[in-house]
């Protein structure tokens, strides 16, 4: 049988990065600015504004941030772009700089995508999460623990997502739809919308925005190196996310009670939620199957991930995209994971991962103890995803679908 790792260099040898393109390539959109609350490394968004404006470098596409002035901020992800400002008045600011477009991320609030709107340059928004189409921002249902793909409606207020937890005196503050769908409306002003998973343009245009202006841009995973394999440790499977309900650490838990086969459980992560599932491993005698290791750094995790059976990505809140999963797959790592929002992307049932229905520990832990029992399985499975990943999911995949869209959203403008 041929190894993962001897595919894993036909396939290298094979998807060579293109040729960067000249600045002066005909191209319209040269100089793109972006606009994020934070100017460091706090979340999935800024990992993939950091990443994303290096990439562009290399087409020629030069890069402009503009960050909230109480954001947070970090000198190496400043670096990354031509030029980088608080963002105080974004008329006169983004007339001064004229760029062909602006990429927004996090921005939040009816006041800050109204400063955008003022200028006369054209805006694509990209929706990370969902913060903008949930009263809760999670997406599963706070009675039931339930995921939720619904529009927001008169059922958040049953599902009682106006409710909110706060620092402050009582624990908890209320909201409605009415600002929610303020900004919604605001939103949809903006020239075109970028997400990374059908699922999540389903979900947007489902909300009344232009379906013809929101465009699907499928994520990346950085390319696998050619650091050697780790060791592998047999019946090893690892979970990396927040320890929050939505992530479904607890579904796990209790699927990994009812596996009968030897299983060790790796969870790389921190959250609110993690003295809760630190004490549900001992209420279910798992402390000699779990091992919390906390957040690790991404090579850390990597290594980690490679050297086990599986990825498990047990999510109850539908992942706009869940790039974890994909991460796995580049390395020839097999997933099982939850078959809601837009894992479907990259996780294909029996052919690159194993699904699960949300919540379900019971369909879970027939999937874990499969998947421990066959390695001609988890060799079928790892090595089809790392196949996926090279056939859709690299880096200059995304970016040149990403510049297709400026493109397309600059010449609309000026046409």
């Amino acid at each position: 049988m041929t190894s993962i790792a001897t595919r894993t260099n036909d396939l290298t040898r094979l998807a060579t990065p293109p040729v960067a393109a000249n600045s002066d390539d005909g191209r319209v959109a040269k100089h793109v600015v972006w606009v994020n609350q934070h100017a460091d490394f706090s979340g999935g968004a800024e990992h993939y504004i950091y990443n994303t404006v290096n990439l562009l470098r290399e087409y020629g596409v030069r890069s402009t941030l503009l960050y909230d002035v109480a954001g947070e901020i970090s000198p190496r992800f400043t670096q990354a772009f031509a030029g980088a400002h608080p963002l105080v008045d974004a008329r006169r600011q983004l007339d001064e700089i004229a760029p062909d477009l602006i990429y927004a991320h996090r921005v939040e609030g009816v006041a800050a995508v109204e400063q955008l709107l003022e200028s006369s340059i054209p805006v694509l928004r990209f929706f990370h999460d969902h913060k903008l189409f949930c009263l809760r921002e999670h997406k599963y249902t706070t009675l039931g623990h339930q995921t939720c793909t619904k529009q927001t409606g008169l059922g958040c207020y049953a599902c009682l997502g106006f409710v909110e937890r706060s620092g402050d005196w009582p624990g908890v503050k209320l909201h409605g739809l009415g600002g929610l769908r303020a900004e919604q409306e605001a939103n949809k002003r903006f020239a075109g919308f970028a997400v990374g998973s059908s699922y999540m343009a389903e979900h947007v245009a489902s909300h009344g925005f232009d379906a013809e202006r929101v465009h699907a841009l499928p994520l990346y995973a950085r390319r696998p190196d050619d650091t050697p394999e780790p060791a592998k440790h047999a019946n090893q499977l690892v979970f990396a996310g927040s320890l929050v309900r939505g992530k479904g650490l607890d579904t796990l838990l209790l699927a990994l009670a009812r596996v009968a086969q030897p299983v060790r459980l790796i969870v790389a992560g921190d959250g609110r939620q993690g003295e809760t599932y630190r004490a549900m491993v001992d209420q279910l005698n798992l402390a000699d199957r779990v091992e919390f290791v906390g957040r690790l750094p991404s090579d850390e995790l990597t290594h980690l991930v490679r050297g086990s059976t599986a990825l498990v990505v047990p999510s109850r809140s539908p992942e706009t995209f869940g790039l974890s999963g994909l991460e796995a797959l580049s390395w020839g790592v097999p997933v099982i994971a939850t078959d809601v929002g837009g894992m479907g992307e990259w996780l294909r049932n029996e052919e690159t991962g194993l699904a699960t229905p949300a919540g379900d520990d019971g369909a879970l832990a027939a999937a874990i103890e499969r998947l421990l029992s066959d390695d001609e399985l988890v060799e079928r499975l790892g090595g089809r995803g790392r196949e996926l990943y090279f056939e859709r999911f690299t880096p200059e995949q995304h970016v040149e679908r990403l510049i297709d869209v400026f493109e397309s959203i600059v010449s609309s403008i000026q046409g």
